[in-house]
């Protein structure tokens, strides 16, 4: 059962990066522009975020078992869909096929686990169930571009095709099916208000930069976000059957959890979108180089997810929590000595650290959030979880991406401010000379390349304050973690009546 939902898994997490390296080549094929091809990666974020949170009632309602195989069967679709997409619009179709199968899988892996394992085997079931989900997205850059390499973009997609048959056919025989509940309706009301917040929600976080935060359509967009989170919240507060069972916030560890679960979204997708930037930007690197550069971290990863686990069975997730927090502060504080000429190892030594402190953040975290609730809330529960790692983790990326323009602005103007205001450079002038400039060339060429260096100054200044305004974000988990059981228990199942 580990192996079906792990196959799972790794296929659909892998999708969430390994199309990102063949953009390019799909602009080209379609002969659309930067602005256009987005939609292919926007529209697969959003369709996985809307996807989830009808993944705790479908679970109920048909059995954890059949959604499963669905999900899967939706996502081979999809992904045969994108595999012979005819047009660029066809694709982002097919990308949402492909991403409302993605994005239920993951939840839905995580309540099987909870429903077939007792409390005392969750941690380490669920350990090794993060090996998939956490090595997908590191090594998806890497298998993308060779992919691409030897054959051409649409052998990112193909690729899902015998690996799903696989997953189905696996999953046909080796699950159990759980009785199906269909007692209860589905929230309607709630659910289209929440997709609403979702889809307005994540659409406004990425045009902010392009638009501008302070544009009209950015402030309406922020605005609709709000009234539909209000009409939500009072959609679900008094619906028999909410699609988000708010009553689980009753529970402290629950409720710190979700705490968690966004702020290690920013230490991890914080780093997995600026690390690769500022391989290919500042050093140059090409696409391919910079995967290998991320594959000791997704090792490290593999190695230490069910250690994580095991240990978060045996001792509770408090004290694995706090230390994966403590850990992943300080890989993110080793990336401020990054540099235009720093070593491979300088790169992958912070790596191997933030490996292991994802382990202890992912494991333990989700184990005590599967073990707060009762077992029969473990759908909603999962989904929910998934849910606010999926927005933090998009809130992320927006935040960085548009403080990396800002900062280097800021960082070009105080340096600027002291380099132009002296002479230029006598060795620069003369080299120049040197090469049969003439003395009005000469000054030109130095200040070019005065500019020139004062700019990837200020890109790289910028890029380590990010990288250690991540570790501050992250630190804030510090103090839900402390609000974690010392040891592993589960919540008792809810009474009839």
């Amino acid at each position: 059962m580990l192996t079906v939902v792990i196959v799972g898994t790794f296929m659909a997490v892998l999708d969430v990066t390994i199309v990102n390296v063949v953009l390019p080549k799909i602009m080209s094929a379609f002969g659309a522009n930067v602005k256009q091809v987005q939609w292919v990666s926007t529209a697969f974020m959003i369709a996985t975020a809307v996807s989830m949170p009808a993944t705790g009632w479908l679970g109920r309602r048909f059995g954890l078992g059949r959604l499963y195989l669905a999900e899967l069967l939706v996502f081979s679709i999809g992904s045969a869909l994108c595999t012979v997409a005819w047009s660029l619009d066809a694709l982002v179709a097919a990308r949402v096929v492909q991403a409302l199968g993605a994005g239920a899988i993951m939840p839905t892996s995580m309540a099987i686990i909870t429903d077939t394992f007792p409390p005392r085997e969750r941690g380490r079931a669920l350990g090794i169930w993060g090996v998939g989900f956490m090595v997908g997205p590191a090594i998806g850059p890497t298998l993308g571009g060779y992919l691409t390499d030897w054959f051409n973009w649409r052998a990112v997609f193909a690729v899902n095709l015998p690996v799903g048959l696989v997953a189905m056919l696996l999953t046909a025989l080796v699950l159990r099916e759980n009785r199906p509940d269909r007692s209860s309706d589905f929230d309607w009301k709630g659910f289209l208000t929440l997709g609403v917040f979702l889809v307005v929600g994540l659409l406004t976080l990425d045009s902010g930069q392009e638009q501008g935060w302070n544009s009209q359509i950015i402030l309406l967009g922020m605005a609709s976000t709000a009234l539909a989170l209000v009409l939500f919240v009072l959609m679900v507060w008094d619906s028999p059957h909410p699609v988000m069972p708010l009553h689980l916030f009753r529970s402290t560890e629950y409720s710190m959890t979700m705490l968690l679960s966004a702020l290690r979204a920013c230490g991890f997708f914080g780093a997995l979108f600026l690390l690769p930037i500022f391989l290919q930007t500042v050093q140059g690197r090409d696409t391919i180089d910079t995967g290998l550069l991320l594959v000791p971290g997704a090792v490290t990863v593999a190695i230490f997810m069910p250690v994580a686990g095991i240990l978060t069975d045996r001792i509770g997730p408090r004290w694995p929590t706090v230390f994966g927090v403590l850990l992943m502060v300080y890989s993110l504080y080793l990336y401020h000595s990054l540099d235009v000429v720093v070593s491979r190892w300088d790169v992958i030594y912070p790596q191997i650290w933030r490996g292991v402190a994802v382990t202890f953040l992912m494991t333990p975290v989700n184990t005590a959030a599967m073990n707060a609730v009762p077992r029969e809330e473990a759908g909603n529960a999962s989904w929910m979880i998934n849910l606010t790692m999926t927005v933090g983790g998009a809130f992320t990326i927006a935040l960085m991406g548009s403080l990396l323009y800002r900062e280097t602005l800021t960082q070009m103007d105080l340096l600027g401010e002291g380099t132009f205001r002296r002479a230029l450079p006598p060795e620069l002038i003369h080299q120049a000379r040197g090469l049969g400039f003439s003395s009005s060339e000469s000054g030109a060429l130095a200040r070019a390349l005065m500019v020139r260096h004062v700019s990837r100054s200020a890109t790289v200044l910028a890029f380590q304050y990010l990288f250690m305004l991540l570790g501050l974000i992250t630190s804030l988990g510090l103090l839900p973690a402390l609000f974690l059981s010392k040891r592993g228990k589960a919540a008792k199942p809810a009474q009839e009546g």
